[in-house]
């Protein structure tokens, strides 16, 4: 039972002595943030807009499919082609308004 101990000691002494400098040494070497363009500014908001509608679109077509899901016969093939095309137009919506938003950043 000693044995085990003073083994299992040594292993944790020798782990925290090896990671405590790489840790340390890891700090000193980090850069500082670079400041962005106010064109990258720009289309970082575009995209992170675009990202916003599209994640909005998916989300209220997974919810008016999972109505969907509870009818049955013609009117749930209704409700699943209104879902798509619903989807369908607020992507097309966003990629319309990225593309715009795009062109008028500045250079």
């Amino acid at each position: 039972m000693k044995r085990l101990l003073v083994s299992a000691a040594l292993c944790l002494g020798l782990g925290l002595g090896l990671a405590a400098p790489a840790a340390l040494a890891q700090n000193k070497n980090a850069k500082p943030a670079k400041t962005m363009s106010p064109h990258a500014e720009a289309v970082k908001k575009c995209n992170d807009d675009y990202q916003a509608a599209a994640k909005k679109a998916n989300d209220d077509f997974a919810a008016a499919s999972k109505d969907a899901k509870t009818k049955k016969g013609k009117e749930k093939s209704d409700a699943m082609k209104a879902a798509s095309k619903s989807k369908t137009d607020a992507m097309a919506a966003a990629r319309k308004t990225k593309a715009d938003c795009i062109k008028s950043a500045p250079k």
